[in-house]
C-alpha cells in the first residue's frame, strides 16, 4: 500500500469587477502548513487596505482584527476544508482562498540522484 501523498495548501487570489486603475494580484503561493497559507491571505488583504474605499477599508480592518477568526481558520485547513475570504469594493470583488492540495514528493526522495554505472563487458 502506497503512503497518502503530503498535504500542502495553495493559496490563490482572484479579483472581479473593472477598475479605471486595476490593482496587482498577489502572487499565488504553496506552502506546507496552514498557518503560513493564512498569513498569507491577511498580508495581501492588509497590502490592499491602503487603496481601499472608507467601507471597505473598515470591513478588512475588522476582519484583520478578529484573531480567533484566524485561528479558525487554520483550524479550517487543517481539517482538509478550503478557506476563503471576500472583500467587495465599490469597483470590484476581492477573493482569498487557501485550498489543501496534495503534492508529490520531491523525486530525490524516492529515486537515486544520478543512474548507477553499468558496464557492458
Amino acid at each position: 500500500m502506497n503512503p497518502p501523498l503530503p498535504r500542502a495548501y495553495w493559496c490563490h487570489a482572484d479579483v472581479d469587477g473593472t477598475a479605471s486603475h486595476p490593482l496587482p494580484v498577489p502572487a499565488d503561493l504553496l506552502t506546507t502548513a496552514p498557518g503560513p497559507a493564512v498569513t498569507w491571505i491577511r498580508e495581501s488583504v492588509r497590502w490592499l487596505t491602503p487603496r481601499l474605499d472608507r467601507d471597505a477599508f473598515h470591513r478588512a480592518w475588522a476582519w484583520l482584527g478578529d484573531h480567533r477568526g484566524a485561528e479558525a481558520a487554520v483550524q479550517t485547513l487543517r481539517r482538509g476544508q478550503p478557506y476563503a475570504y471576500e472583500l467587495g469594493t465599490h469597483a470590484a470583488r476581492w477573493r482569498w482562498t487557501a485550498y489543501p492540495v496534495s503534492v508529490l514528493p520531491p523525486p530525490h526522495r524516492y529515486l537515486p540522484n544520478e543512474h548507477p554505472v553499468r558496464s557492458h563487458a
